[in-house]
């Protein structure tokens, strides 16, 4: 809730748009377990709403991370017509995710989205000097090698595969976003 209590006491948008970034992270986390871990022992439907819950959570993250890196590099006057970019794709994204929720979609959306976000706080970062973006850069990278190791199939043992490899590395780039986000602020308020 630190990222809230900035934005309630600073009226900061891009930590509004940070903190619902982060509920939707759990909320995809928690039903990617649920999906998971109890969904083979579901009914067939509720199998699909769980899963569609699941990557529908993925892509409204992603709208959120655009979202909130537009108030951090761009003044509001901006930010105001490149707000409807990200609403626009997720429309898009949820239209194809309910006829087609095969997880590479999901990934086709994520990637350049995360790729995007990275370039700008990279920006903001070496360009316009801003505190905390740097951090986001870092745990962007890091979310990269997990989805690496992922994608590598490496796994240590059969019952710690290269999925859950990629969520333990996936904790420590949410944990260097976190640590940014708490540092940044909206364009013009450096």
């Amino acid at each position: 809730m630190e990222i809230y209590t900035l934005f309630s006491d600073q009226l900061m948008n891009t930590h509004w748009h940070w903190t619902f970034t982060f509920w939707m992270i759990g909320i995809g986390s928690l039903l990617g377990a649920v999906s998971h871990g109890l969904g083979p022992h579901f009914p067939e439907m509720v199998k699909k709403i769980v899963w569609k819950l699941t990557v529908l959570s993925i892509g409204i993250s992603c709208y959120f991370f655009l979202t909130a890196s537009f108030s951090h590099i761009f003044p509001n006057s901006t930010v105001q017509w490149l707000k409807w970019i990200p609403l626009i794709l997720l429309v898009v994204y949820c239209a194809v995710i309910v006829k087609d929720d095969r997880f590479t979609i999901v990934i086709l959306f994520y990637l350049p989205t995360m790729i995007f976000v990275l370039a700008m706080m990279m920006y903001s970062q070496f360009i316009l000097k801003f505190n905390g973006s740097g951090w986001i850069s870092i745990g962007i990278l890091i979310s990269f090698i997990a989805a690496g190791v992922q994608l590598k199939g490496f796994s240590l043992h059969k019952h710690f595969n290269h999925n859950d490899i990629y969520h333990i590395i996936q904790m420590a780039g949410m944990y260097y976003i976190y640590k940014g986000v708490l540092q940044i602020k909206d364009f013009g308020l450096n």
